[in-house]
């Protein structure tokens, strides 16, 4: 039985720039992919992140770079510590006719090595009507084996305001469905059925932290993200993920960041 999990910014972790297409694969979930950037790119400086490990409809403009790297203290079917290194871009403007994501990762780089097993995602999105819109491709394979095939998926991404004050004054909500990775866990391990949805929603604790809930159509993740330093566009997210179980496993901790430049 072959077990494809989700990429945990992905890392997780997740890095609240310009937005990161996690590879879907049973490596790229325990070695995360920053997640959550891609609102940075919209606002003009570090947010915390809005997903752990399902994708999002925002993304990257014309000019927005990034970097991070994912690590899960015990990575599924090894129980051993694994992570994965990142680097992406955005070309075009999605507030145009659509913006285009690409992400480099190279997987299980703790245990593999770098580069050993590199994959690439790519996804196009648009901004519509205040929605976050994007059709991705994850996990094709580029180098080395990576136990899951190419995953395709569609994200919507909303962020909305919930209060006036500098406490949980906004808020975001994502859906989705997807091929490969995006199914349930018990299509995975069977290796049956053809798609799943994913689910996510985040609050804005305050300027610099998010807490956020996600459900990958695989398993239910929780996360806390920050972006604790003003002036430089880091974000780090601890995560808990595969709370119920649903691969066998107890939940796991992972940790993810990121860093994002304008160039």
């Amino acid at each position: 039985m072959r077990v494809r999990l989700v990429a945990l910014m992905g890392l997780a972790a997740t890095v609240a720039l310009p937005a990161s297409v996690r590879a879907q694969s049973r490596d790229s979930y325990l070695l995360p992919v920053p997640t959550a950037e891609m609102l940075g790119a919209m606002m003009g400086r570090s947010q915390p992140g809005v997903s752990a490990s399902s994708p999002v409809g925002f993304g990257p403009k014309q000019g927005d770079a990034f970097a991070g790297f994912g690590y899960q203290v015990k990575a599924p079917g090894t129980g051993e510590s694994d992570g994965s290194l990142s680097v992406g871009g955005g070309f075009f403007d999605p507030s145009k006719v659509a913006g285009l994501e690409v992400v480099l990762t190279s997987l299980s780089t703790l245990r593999g090595g770098f580069g050993d097993r590199m994959a690439v995602a790519v996804k196009a999105h648009k901004i519509i009507r205040g929605w976050g819109v994007g059709v991705g491709l994850s996990n094709l394979q580029l180098r080395g084996e990576t136990d899951s095939d190419a995953s395709l998926y569609m994200a919507a991404t909303r962020t909305f305001s919930v209060r006036p004050g500098p406490y949980f004054s906004s808020g975001s909500f994502n859906v989705g469905f997807g091929t490969g990775s995006f199914r349930s866990a018990q299509n995975q391990i069977a290796d049956e059925g053809v798609m799943g949805i994913f689910l996510s929603s985040s609050i804005q604790v305050n300027a610099w932290s998010s807490a956020i809930v996600d459900y990958n159509a695989g398993m239910m993740n929780l996360a806390l993200s920050f972006a604790p330093l003003r002036k430089l566009p880091l974000v780090i997210t601890p995560t808990m993920s595969d709370l119920t179980g649903e691969f066998g496993e107890k939940a796991r901790l992972g940790l993810g960041a990121g860093l994002s430049w304008n160039y």
